[in-house]
């Protein structure tokens, strides 16, 4: 009789977590090299608290019964689960779906922290749900945390506000004129808002990213656009590239007329690319090319007093009117 109440309890207890969220235990974190139990604590807590992706988090308390229930003396134990005996024990939990094992250590001053995801069912470690990254404090961490997260699945999924930022041009031509990265960047932003399009340009950006230590993004790793796009409450970030841009003086002698000319030339290109704010994934790629034969300008415009300054700020409001319908259609407006 006792056998039958038993069975009953337990056929209840399925059906009422029909179709609940499934269940994911966080570890302790394992520290080592000089981390100390506060340090620990305190990332716990951030794991804990951080988890999202409609995953429910269990309780310390639960995870302590249920991890004594399969003989783990302490929960940190459980970030050595790439052992076969720890992985044989880790696979006899039953009452979660997975287990986040996480481990911090400190490389001087600097905190290299990993994050795995651990299949309860079989306590292998999810070789596509892993994670590490090296910070230089445990507040930058939590800045990351929601992009680290986001790479293995643990995230809700990003809020999109239609909003757009404008970075700084990242430019590798040859000696760039002192003009060239403001010229295009303010060229392109206003073509932006022209089109109406929800734009936080560099003027409020700049400082932002000054403020919260964020140098170039050309190289950065997707955790780090992650903290952007928070930091900036914007979807995607537009990124110019400028790989050449030059004006040059050509003298020519003309034998029909038997004088001399002065040719001028701006040979000017790179790309836009449109990168999701959450990931760093490159949404949209809009190459441009243009080589200017001032000739024609000449012909048309008085440009008798023009320094050479003059010739390269035409050549770049004159390259984002051709380019600045991509640019929107690519970001979608």
């Amino acid at each position: 009789m006792f056998g039958k109440w038993i069975a009953m309890i337990f056929a209840c207890l399925a059906m009422a977590g029909a179709g609940a969220a499934d269940r994911i235990a966080v570890a302790e974190p394992a520290g080592k090299g000089g981390v100390t139990p506060q340090e620990i604590e305190t990332l716990w807590g951030m794991l804990e608290s951080s988890v999202g992706g409609g995953y429910e988090v269990v309780s310390r308390a639960a995870l302590k019964q249920i991890l004594a229930e399969v003989g783990f003396a302490e929960n940190s134990g459980l970030a050595g689960a790439d052992s076969p005996k720890q992985a044989a024990k880790s696979g006899e939990i039953k009452t979660v779906k997975y287990i986040l094992v996480s481990s911090v250590g400190k490389l001087g001053a600097r905190f290299n922290l990993s994050l795995s995801l651990i299949d309860a069912s079989t306590g292998a470690v999810l070789p596509d749900r892993k994670i590490t990254d090296t910070v230089d404090s445990l507040e930058e961490f939590s800045a990351r945390l929601p992009g680290l997260l986001q790479e293995i699945g643990l995230a809700d999924a990003l809020k999109t506000r239609g909003i757009y930022a404008m970075l700084s041009p990242v430019i590798t031509a040859a000696n760039p004129p002192p003009y060239l990265a403001e010229t295009f960047s303010t060229g392109l932003e206003k073509c932006l808002l022209d089109n109406k399009v929800r734009l936080r340009g560099l003027t409020m950006v700049g400082p932002i990213l000054r403020r919260n230590g964020i140098g170039p993004l050309d190289a950065a790793d997707p955790a780090v656009f992650a903290r952007v796009g928070e930091l900036l409450k914007v979807d995607s970030l537009i990124m110019p590239r400028i790989n050449r841009f030059s004006v040059t003086e050509k003298r020519e002698y003309i034998a029909a007329s038997k004088r001399e000319v002065l040719r001028r030339i701006c040979d000017f290109d790179g790309e836009i690319r449109i990168l999701s704010a959450g990931t760093g994934e490159t949404l949209a790629v809009i190459p441009f090319r243009q080589k200017l034969d001032f000739d024609d300008v000449d012909a048309k415009i008085d440009t008798d007093d023009w320094t050479p300054e003059d010739y390269g700020k035409f050549a770049i409001g004159n390259l984002i009117s051709l380019i600045g319908a991509d640019v929107v259609r690519s970001i979608g407006k």
